[in-house]
C-alpha cells in the first residue's frame, strides 16, 4: 500500500504583546478587510459624482450604399454637377459636450463625500469592533494562563502533602484519612487543569482568525498596554464612531434634500460638433463644424422632483433618528462601560489583598500542621482557600483589561491606543 502523506506541521505560535495583536488584525485581519472593502464601494460614488462636470466626448462613423443615388446635373445650378446622394456615401462625427451648469453637478459631489464619510467611518467602527474581540481573546488566554498557574500550582502542593502523608503513615504518626485528603486535592486541581486547557485551545483559533496569524499573548503577568483614558474630554462618546457614521449620513441627507429644491435650475452643456460628409452636397465641402450651447430648462415632471423630494425628507428625519439612537446607545455604553472598569478596579484591590492574605495564611497553617498544632483538614481549607484567592485575582486582572478595552471602544479610541 502506498504510504500516507502526512500534512505539514503548522507553524509554532509568535508571541506578541497585545498592541502587536491589535495592529495585526487592524492590518490584515479579515473581517476589518471587508468592512474596508465594503467602505471603498461607497467611496467610488464620489468619483461617480464627479463626473456630472467632466466632458462627454464621441466619435461616429458610417458607410452608405444606395441604390437610388441623387445628384443635380451640371448647367442646372451651376457648370458642375452636384452630389447630394453618392451610391457609396462615408459620414463621420465628432463630438465633445462639456457641462457648465445643472443640480447634479453642484450638489451630488457633497452628497457622495458625506455618505463616502458615513461609510468609512462605519468600516471603523466595525474595525473598533474586531480589536476588541482580539482583547477580549488575548486577555482572557492570558487570564487563563494565570489560573493555570495557580491550579498547577494547587496540584504540586497536593502531591507533596500526597508525601508527607505518606511518609506520616509509614511513621505511624497519621492516619490513611490525611492522605485521602491529599489525593482529593490532587484530583481536584487536575480536573481543574483539565478544564483550563480546554478553555485555552477554545479561544486559540478565534485570536488566529481575527489576526489572522498564529500568535499568542505574552505571559501572564506582563505589563499591559491599554492606558486609561484621559478625562478632560466632554462627551466621549460623541468620538464613538458609529456616532460619527450616524452624523455624516445626517449630512448626505440634508444635502440630497437640497438638491431636490434646487432640482428647477436649467442644465447647460456646451457642444462641438465636427462633421465628414463625403458626398459634399450644396455646401460643397465634406467637413463641416458646429457649436452649440443646450439649455435645458426642467419646467414640469410629472411631479417626480416633489415626490423625490418628500421621500428625501423621510429619509433626512430617519437619519436623525438614527442619529439620536446612536449617541443614546453610546452615552449608554461609555456610562455601563466606566462604571464596570471602576468596579472591576476595585474587584481587583480586594482580590489582590485576599491573595496575598491566603498565601500568608497557608504558610502558618502548613507551619502549625508541621508542628503537630493544625490538623490536615486545617491544611486543606488554606490549600483551597489560596488557590481560591490567586484565581480570583488572576480573574480581576484580565477583566479590569477587558473594561479598559471596552471603554476604549466606547470612546472610539483603541485603535489610536494601539498605535501609540
Amino acid at each position: 500500500m502506498p504510504a500516507q502523506r502526512q500534512a505539514p506541521p503548522r507553524p509554532e505560535r509568535r508571541r506578541v504583546s497585545l498592541r502587536e495583536a491589535l495592529q495585526l488584525a487592524a492590518r490584515q485581519g479579515p473581517d476589518v478587510a471587508a468592512a474596508r472593502a465594503q467602505a471603498a464601494v461607497v467611496h467610488a460614488g464620489v468619483e461617480k459624482a464627479w463626473t456630472a462636470w467632466q466632458p462627454d466626448l464621441s466619435a461616429s462613423g458610417t458607410f452608405d450604399h444606395t441604390s437610388a443615388p441623387a445628384e443635380i446635373p451640371a448647367g442646372v445650378l451651376g457648370p458642375n454637377s452636384i452630389t447630394i446622394i453618392a451610391p457609396n456615401t462615408r459620414l463621420g462625427t465628432l463630438q465633445i459636450a462639456q457641462p457648465l451648469l445643472s443640480p447634479q453637478g453642484l450638489f451630488a459631489p457633497g452628497i457622495a463625500n458625506a455618505a463616502a464619510e458615513a461609510a468609512a467611518r462605519g468600516a471603523d467602527e466595525a474595525r473598533e469592533q474586531t480589536l476588541l474581540a482580539v482583547a477580549r481573546a488575548y486577555l482572557n488566554l492570558q487570564g487563563l494562563e494565570g489560573l493555570l498557574n495557580a491550579a498547577r500550582e494547587a496540584e504540586r502542593v497536593a502531591l507533596r502533602r500526597e508525601q508527607d502523608a505518606r511518609a506520616q503513615i509509614s511513621a505511624g504518626t497519621a492516619v490513611e484519612l490525611a492522605l485521602l485528603r491529599a489525593q482529593t486535592e490532587t484530583a481536584n486541581a487536575r480536573v481543574q487543569i483539565a478544564n483550563f486547557e480546554g478553555n485555552n485551545q477554545s479561544l486559540w483559533p478565534l485570536l488566529e482568525a481575527l489576526t489572522g496569524e498564529r500568535v499568542e499573548p505574552l505571559p501572564f503577568g506582563a505589563p499591559q498596554e491599554i492606558p486609561e483614558l484621559a478625562q478632560e474630554e466632554a462627551e466621549p462618546w460623541e468620538n464613538s464612531y458609529a456616532v460619527k457614521s450616524a452624523a455624516a449620513a445626517v449630512v448626505a441627507a440634508e444635502r440630497s434634500t437640497h438638491l431636490d429644491h434646487f432640482a428647477w435650475l436649467p442644465s447647460v452643456t456646451g457642444i462641438a460638433r465636427g462633421n465628414y460628409n463625403s458626398s459634399g452636397g450644396f455646401a460643397g465641402t465634406t467637413t463641416s463644424y458646429d457649436l452649440i450651447l443646450n439649455v435645458n430648462v426642467p419646467i414640469y415632471d410629472r411631479g417626480q422632483r416633489i415626490a423625490q423630494l418628500h421621500e428625501d425628507e423621510a429619509r433626512l428625519q430617519e437619519a436623525q433618528a438614527q442619529l439620536a439612537s446612536a449617541r443614546a446607545r453610546a452615552r449608554a455604553t461609555w456610562d455601563g462601560a466606566k462604571g464596570n472598569l471602576s468596579s472591576a478596579q476595585v474587584a481587583l484591590q480586594q482580590a489582590t489583598i485576599q491573595a496575598e492574605l491566603a498565601a500568608k495564611t497557608q504558610q502558618q497553617v502548613d507551619a502549625s500542621y508541621r508542628a503537630g498544632v493544625s490538623t490536615s483538614l486545617d491544611l486543606s481549607d488554606a490549600d483551597q482557600r489560596k488557590f481560591l484567592a490567586q484565581s480570583a485575582a488572576a480573574q480581576a486582572r484580565t477583566e479590569v483589561e477587558v473594561r479598559k478595552a471596552e471603554l476604549a471602544v466606547a470612546a472610539g479610541a483603541l485603535y489610536r491606543l494601539s498605535q501609540q
